[in-house]
């Protein structure tokens, strides 16, 4: 049977309507301008680049990524970046990337404030975000990790992803100057 590709315009519908979505204990939203102190508390802080393999986040592209506005998904690699809140506070926040429209691939992130960690916060989130993606039409949905963040593996198994790939020494982290091993764990819809 052919496969038919995501629309975009469904995707944004489905995207937009669900938004904020409100989870047990966390609310997932667009990221907006006075988000720009905990973002750059959380994402700049020590040790947290290691699995993000970027740099710190220079103020221009904290601007940039806090801007707000509706997420726009016309394109492969176009993504929405949601901000997740737990008790008003927001904790981290949360990528669900289209990887192909026409093979109904997307891709999820999270990044989670240290003192958020191990509280059930990403899992409860990735949960959430899984769900959507599929609800906007992803068939097949991954996670790209580093081999070495234990923590996002557990995250990404607990909500049903499964190892389908290990790509030894791929990529070279910015933040470590060394090469990384990824390991790309799927989930797909039934």
């Amino acid at each position: 049977m052919p496969v038919q590709a995501i629309a975009p315009a469904e995707a944004m519908r489905v995207l937009r309507a669900a938004l904020p979505l409100r989870t047990e204990r966390l609310v997932l939203r667009t990221l907006r301008p006075d988000d720009i102190d905990a973002v750059r508390a959380y994402r700049n802080a020590p040790g947290q680049r290691r699995w993000t393999y970027n740099r710190d986040q220079t103020e221009a592209e904290l601007m940039a990524w806090t801007a707000g506005g509706a997420p726009v998904l016309l394109r492969d690699g176009d993504a929405a970046q949601l901000g997740i809140e737990r008790d008003g506070e927001l904790v981290g926040d949360l990528m669900v990337r289209i990887t192909s429209l026409g093979s109904r691939q997307a891709e999820l992130g999270w990044t989670i404030a240290p003192e958020a960690q191990g509280q059930g916060v990403a899992t409860e989130a990735a949960r959430a975000a899984l769900d959507l993606a599929f609800a906007m039409g992803a068939h097949r949905v991954i996670a790209h990790l580093d081999e070495e963040n234990v923590a996002s593996r557990r995250v990404a198994e607990r909500i049903g992803m499964v190892v389908e790939a290990r790509h030894v020494d791929d990529e070279v982290n910015p933040a470590t100057g060394e090469f990384g091993t990824s390991l790309i764990l799927a989930a797909r819809r039934s």
